[in-house]
């Protein structure tokens, strides 16, 4: 399945990761030009005269990682997601399997979960023919339909 606006973000797409691959660059030896002048200057090479250097690299390499975080996005959550998913799956079902006995009264498949259903309904069924809410034909009738769904 093709996702949405594919063909849109297309061309988007590749603006980004181009303007990060000049931007990032250029930021960094702007960074790097300022950076240099300024510690420099501690060793005695006079004050520094390019440091603004850095103000305009520090911004221009941000800006460059920027555009190809965003340019590289798919990417990167594809990756993430591929990396992540079957771990949290994994642990889902070691849960699940750890859990099932106190939420699901054990029950491990359709049948299971229908006999302990019909195990409730019969312990029920008892309790109301013991206190005489149920005549012996009503107990009987209902006691024949539990056991045909099983």
């Amino acid at each position: 399945m093709k996702p949405l606006f594919e063909d849109h973000n297309r061309p988007i797409r590749t603006g980004l990761r181009v303007a990060g691959f000049i931007l990032l660059p250029v930021g960094a030896v702007f960074l790097l030009i300022g950076l240099v002048d300024f510690f420099s200057a501690f060793g005695g090479a006079g004050f520094p005269t390019k440091f603004w250097c850095a103000f305009v690299g520090l911004p221009l390499t941000a800006a460059g990682a920027g555009c190809l975080q965003a340019g590289y996005a798919r990417k990167i959550g594809t990756y993430v997601a591929g990396e992540s998913v079957p771990v949290v799956t994994e642990s889902a079902k070691h849960l699940v399997r750890e859990l099932r006995p106190e939420f699901g009264g054990g029950a491990t498949s359709r049948s299971d979960a229908a006999a302990n259903d019909s195990v409730g309904r019969m312990k029920q069924l008892n309790v109301l023919k013991e206190k005489g809410l149920i005549s012996e034909s009503e107990y009987n009738a209902k006691r024949a339909e539990i056991l045909e769904h099983l």
